[in-house]
């Protein structure tokens, strides 16, 4: 069973938190809806919370058994008379024991077979069943060992870029470095960051990790004819990431084709909409499609057939 509630808060991540600690959920068995975002007014005039719209789903509530009937009572039976037994209680003859025949020896239990089927429903079918195949789930991606390229090679732009990824770090206060993976291309550098605590650079979602690759990425690309793609990773995070949207995809995604609802996801960035929008291509029963703007784009899960909201149509020609 599904159900909804409605929370408010100053933002819209401090009303998800609210609502996840009320629920005692975790975020990926939760599904938000932004109703409104909020605004923040000047000097506290005009200013409103966020309000986010809720929905999980609570196992049903088994339904109560039909109470036994009473049996009927019946009239009371008189018992035949029987001969006063003058034996003592404490001394009376042993019931007299019936000569049973040995029991057969028990059947040794066979082990089981691929073929769980019960016996009845193979009888009643005729054949013999297939094996129900399990559901089809993507291999889960292996952890990605990189190894630095040595320095001799790297491009100058790319020295540049870890020049200054070093001297972020060295501003952030994070113990830390970066260097070029062998894993680069020539138009495509792929920079890792090692240290001994990288949360301060992955940050809320990887938010903070987003924003040291945009910058540098403007740095590699400065005074360049062609622009060069560039990756910044620590700790596998790029992997672990699209693992769990992957995961948080499919799960809504049964939820739509079961409730026949759509559900909008919360605001994310063009690369994660990607992943969302790739892990559900063939997806039966579902379509998605991206709605609002940056920086508070989402993606909308819908059941395939459904109409996806539309601007106004022009008007017709006369």
């Amino acid at each position: 069973m599904q159900k909804e509630q409605i929370f408010s808060a100053s933002t819209v991540d401090r009303a998800i938190e609210k609502a996840l600690a009320e629920l005692h959920m975790d975020r990926d068995a939760v599904s938000v809806e932004v109703v409104e975002m909020g605004r923040k007014g000047f000097l506290g005039i005009g200013a409103s919370d966020a309000k986010i719209r809720v929905t999980y789903e609570v196992p049903d509530a088994p339904k109560p058994a039909p109470a036994p009937a009473a049996p009927k009572a019946e009239a009371p039976k008189t018992a035949p008379a029987r001969p006063q037994d003058d034996t003592p209680r404490l001394v009376k003859a042993a019931p007299k024991t019936e000569n049973k025949e040995p029991s057969a020896p028990a059947r040794p239990v066979a082990a089981p077979k691929d073929d769980q089927t019960p016996r009845l429903v193979r009888a009643a079918t005729g054949e013999k069943p297939q094996p129900v195949e399990a559901e089809e789930r993507p291999a889960p991606r292996p952890v990605v060992k990189v190894s630095p390229m040595p320095q001799e090679q790297w491009p100058e732009e790319a020295r540049a870029a870890v020049q200054f990824i070093d001297g972020l770090l060295e501003k952030m206060g994070v113990e830390g470095h970066a260097f070029v993976t062998d894993q680069s291309e020539a138009d495509h550098v792929r920079i890792e960051i090692q240290g001994p605590d990288m949360g301060p650079v992955i940050g809320r979602r990887g938010d903070t990790l987003d924003a040291i690759q945009y910058l540098t990425s403007l740095v590699l690309n400065r005074g360049t004819e062609e622009h060069v793609r560039l990756t910044i990773d620590t700790e596998n995070y790029r992997v672990k990431r699209a693992e769990s949207l992957e995961r948080l995809a499919r799960k809504m995604a049964g939820k739509v084709a079961r409730y026949h609802k759509p559900m909008t996801l919360e605001p994310m960035n063009p690369y994660e909409r990607r992943i969302i929008h790739s892990a559900l291509q063939e997806y039966r029963g579902v379509t998605t499609h991206s709605t609002g703007t940056e920086p508070n784009r989402r993606v909308v899960i819908s059941p395939e057939g459904g109409r996806r909201p539309v601007g106004k149509r022009p008007p017709k020609a006369q």
